[in-house]
């Protein structure tokens, strides 16, 4: 079975390789990573800890921090795929030794990066399963450990259908840490050794930081905004909904101001043009600092990094990926800062998240997107629900955090081969 994974890979590689040489030009320097030639001295018992983009990166940040405090000599190394999530680990240099990009999941491009790299231990944060990478890890003793994994709907169906492979790439994990009870339970279900798995909660409770302060553009920009509902990380589908719901706001809130931060920085462009097509006072991020403008009705965030320090301004926040049919986006960093939020029905991917925001009157849940302009009323005029909304999600937060304390505790076998 490795050997038709293997080839199917390196084949599906071979044959794709032309067209994402000329549609993803931008990717072309971190192809030496991921064939394996890291430009990194070899290293000895190394943590290496890998977090695809983003999100994982900002999960696993508080972990970090408390492996170099807890391990100061020993090098820490941190792997992604995406060029946004690689910026970001970089910006950590303080406590990561080394940053590259996650190998090709071919046999060859894993051993030359575990050849350089030499980990005793390499930490997966959520659920990636990459057959190759684990089965060499095994070979060389490496212990793998699987953080803040979760299953979603979608996943679990895809899973099932190869559960017999499955049940033998995930013994070569050593330990693998789910979410919830329902993560434990699927991913036993698709052949993970009971006595491997267990429950360490979700690392972003630990991990949602205050965001850096806002710069002297943004600050001129929305000089006077006092009411502010942010769109966050809207998905396709999603962004002429919001604009919609927005112009139908303006009528009885005509100081309602709107930021719009699309997940996906390939979509800025479509984004833009959406609110040149409304006829809006609007303007780009990254334009502000060329602009005269003092102030506008609608912020595109075309930047990555700045949306959490702009929760602490919003008056409302509706997050997106939940009115269409993607599975939602983490709900945490506006509930760090106390703001009352709205998602649509579409939450799948951070359903026991949703559900415990609910059961704790945390959130508003629309149906679709007939509601969504009602709801962001609903709060706008009446501050002491918005108010109410936001502590309770707070205290969800913090009801829910100690994960990073529980995978740390997994750490002590390191230290104690020191």
């Amino acid at each position: 079975m490795y050997f038709i994974y293997t080839f199917s890979l390196a084949l599906g590689l071979l044959l794709t390789f032309p067209y994402y040489l000329v549609r993803f030009r931008k990717y072309l320097p971190t192809l030496p990573d991921r064939f394996g030639f890291l430009k990194l001295p070899r290293m000895k018992a190394s943590i290496w800890v890998h977090a695809v983009s983003v999100g994982e990166i900002k999960a696993v940040e508080r972990l970090l921090e408390r492996l170099r405090q807890q391990f100061p000599d020993t090098p820490l190394v941190v792997s992604t795929v995406t060029p946004a999530g690689q910026a970001l680990a970089r910006e950590r240099s303080d406590i990561i030794h080394s940053t590259f990009y996650f190998p090709i999941d071919l046999p060859w491009c894993v051993r030359r990066v575990l050849d350089r790299i030499a980990p005793e231990i390499v930490v997966i944060a959520e659920t990636e399963i990459w057959p190759n990478f684990l089965r060499e890890c095994r070979i060389r003793g490496i212990r793998v450990m699987m953080i803040n994994g979760r299953i979603s709907d979608r996943s679990f169906n895809r899973y099932r259908l190869i559960r017999h492979w499955l049940e033998r790439v995930l013994r070569d994990y050593t330990i693998i840490g789910m979410q919830s009870e329902t993560d434990r339970q699927r991913i036993e279900a698709i052949g993970a050794d009971p006595q491997r798995v267990t429950v360490l909660g979700n690392l972003k409770y630990d991990a949602v930081a205050a965001g850096k302060p806002l710069d002297a553009q943004l600050h001129k920009f929305m000089a006077g905004w006092q009411l502010i509902w942010i769109a966050a990380s809207t998905m396709p589908g999603e962004e002429q909904l919001v604009l919609d719901a927005f112009a139908e706001l303006r009528k009885g809130h005509p100081d309602l101001k709107l930021i719009i931060a699309p997940r996906h920085a390939n979509r800025f462009d479509a984004v833009a043009t959406m609110l040149e097509n409304a006829r809006l006072r609007w303007k780009r991020r990254t334009e502000l600092p060329d602009s005269g403008k003092r102030s506008g009705d609608v912020l595109l965030l075309d930047t990555i990094g700045e949306l959490a320090a702009l929760f602490h301004h919003a008056t409302v926040v509706f997050i997106g990926g939940s009115l269409v049919a993607t599975g939602g986006h983490n709900i945490l960093e506006p509930a760090r800062h106390r703001k009352p939020i709205v998602f649509g029905p579409h939450m799948e991917n951070f359903r026991d998240m949703a559900r415990m925001f609910l059961e704790a009157k945390a959130a508003i849940q629309i149906r679709n997107e007939r509601h969504l302009a009602p709801a962001i009323e609903k709060l706008l005029v009446n501050p002491e629900l918005a108010l109410e909304l936001g502590s309770n999600a707070h205290a969800v937060l913090l009801e829910n955090a100690g994960a990073t304390d529980r995978v740390l505790q997994l750490f002590q076998p390191v230290g104690a081969r020191r």
